[in-house]
């Protein structure tokens, strides 16, 4: 039959003890880990979305370094265009050099107010070359549309400031969507036309994301009117896509999220996206209605918080089973005195008082108590051995009190006897007395003087004898009362 575990926890003060230490220490553990684990969480939060500052920090600035090389390169472009107004032919030819040697530019369009060359006319004159299908071609519209109604040049002529573009669906070169960064040409102090360098967002969203600060960590560029300039999902390279996206994502807080975007408001929040858990970044982009955004996994940026927990867990469980074993290995030693007089006990119990117990040489209770217990079983020993001295006395008076009434009941037989031998001898006279004294009543009168005196004689005679008996009757009650008295 396997024991009962229960029954030897209850039976066994150790083992209650060290459950109770642990069950405290368990608590203990519970209530400072956890405080500690509150503190640790938020920090390790603050940091990890400090973290996704810094990454979209890194991400804004290789963004800013892509877009501004094309910057650069459609301001010296635009110097030399400026200076060459009167010379369409090499704005053309100078514009065909400059896509031959700029991969990472896709059209080039050189736009004019209608009426700039007298010898065309009220007519809109445009040169824009671009890409298609691998050869540099010559086209007289953008978007199948006159430029005069376009964003990319009706903004930068109505506001005489350098400007990008966003993203329009009919905005496409080379069959790719397009941006454009787009500068007023001045002559005279007047603005005579646009310059515009047209890049894919294809091109920049792969460029970009291949320069991310981390592998698993998305970044996008969106324009405050939904539009993604750069996102990882391409199909969402398209006017209003952000508004596709809370479609997709019908929640309170992303829509929430979306507008706070949108509006040009920087923040942090912590968001599913595709069923992964992930921090989201945003801020705006510079000096333009843009909005910079990344999205880092939970996993990567809080990775020290998501190793910490079962590093804590595995701590506290060593903790508790190192106090374990040292509680149950202490304090059954220290209870191993107490166990020896439990065993001390119940032999007393059963009768056995000189079972030898070893005195303690400790200071503590449990050494106080053993030697107390010693000073306790000397003193029963005492005390029983008196009790069994005074049992002794008490048989052998019992024995002489058994002999003494023996002697006394027999005693008082003989007296009963000899009292009732006395009161037999009594009867005679007393009878004789009663007779005399009625003889005389009765005859009195006939009796002589000589013969009453006889009678009289005859009467002292027996009351003599009856008052003899009596005092001797006396005499045994006297003594049998001194008797009675003496025991």
């Amino acid at each position: 039959m396997k024991p009962n575990i229960l029954y030897t926890i209850i039976k066994s003060l150790s083992a209650k003890l060290s459950l109770w230490v642990v069950l405290f220490v368990s608590i203990l553990f519970a209530a400072t880990f956890s405080l500690m684990f509150y503190y640790a969480r938020q920090a390790v939060h603050d940091e990890s979305l400090g973290k996704a500052e810094d990454i979209l920090d890194k991400f804004e600035i290789v963004v800013g370094q892509k877009l501004h090389e094309i910057e650069v390169i459609t301001r010296q472009t635009h110097w030399w265009v400026e200076q060459n107004l009167n010379d369409t032919l090499e704005i053309g030819k100078y514009t065909q050099q400059i896509l031959a040697n700029e991969p990472t530019i896709i059209g080039i369009a050189t736009a004019f107010v209608p009426g700039t060359f007298p010898d065309r006319g009220e007519k809109d004159y445009m040169i824009y070359y671009h890409r298609k299908k691998g050869k540099i071609v010559r086209s007289e519209q953008f978007a199948h549309d006159s430029y005069l109604h376009q964003q990319w040049y009706e903004e930068p002529m109505t506001r005489d400031k350098n400007m990008w573009t966003e993203p329009r669906e009919d905005y496409r070169t080379d069959d790719e969507p397009i941006i454009t960064y787009a500068m007023p040409i001045h002559k005279d102090g007047k603005v005579v036309g646009v310059y515009g360098v047209d890049i894919s967002i294809y091109w920049l969203t792969k460029i970009v994301h291949e320069q991310r600060p981390l592998p698993n960590v998305t970044g996008s560029l969106m324009t405050h009117s939904g539009a993604f300039v750069i996102h990882p999902d391409t199909s969402l390279l398209r006017p209003r896509a952000m508004f596709k996206l809370m479609e997709m994502y019908p929640e309170e807080k992303y829509s929430l999220t979306a507008y706070r975007m949108m509006n040009g408001l920087s923040g942090t929040e912590q968001l599913s996206l595709n069923g992964t858990p992930r921090v989201l970044a945003y801020k705006p982009f510079e000096d333009t209605k843009w909005e910079i955004t990344v999205a880092c996994p939970e996993d990567e940026i809080m990775g020290n918080y998501n190793t910490m927990i079962p590093l804590m867990f595995a701590v506290v469980l060593l903790a508790l089973v190192a106090i374990v074993v040292f509680c149950s290995v202490f304090i059954h030693r220290e209870l191993h005195p107490l166990r020896a007089l439990e065993k001390s006990a119940r032999l007393i119990k059963n009768g056995h008082y000189d079972v030898p117990i070893k005195t303690s040489n400790r200071q503590d209770e449990v050494g106080v108590l053993t030697n107390s217990f010693i000073t306790m079983q000397q003193s029963i020993r005492q005390h029983l051995d008196e009790i069994d001295h005074k049992n002794l006395m008490l048989v052998e008076q019992n024995w002489q009190l058994t002999e003494a009434q023996k002697h006394k009941t027999e005693a008082d037989r003989v007296k009963m006897i000899f009292l009732q031998n006395m009161t037999d001898q009594m009867d005679e006279p007393v009878n004789e007395i009663s007779r005399l004294v009625t003889e005389v009543r009765q005859h009195h009168q006939e009796m002589t003087h000589e013969q009453i005196v006889e009678l009289a004689n005859q009467v002292d005679a027996h009351t003599f004898t009856v008052t003899q008996l009596l005092g001797k009757l006396l005499e045994v009650a006297t003594k049998k009362q001194e008797e009675e008295g003496e025991a």
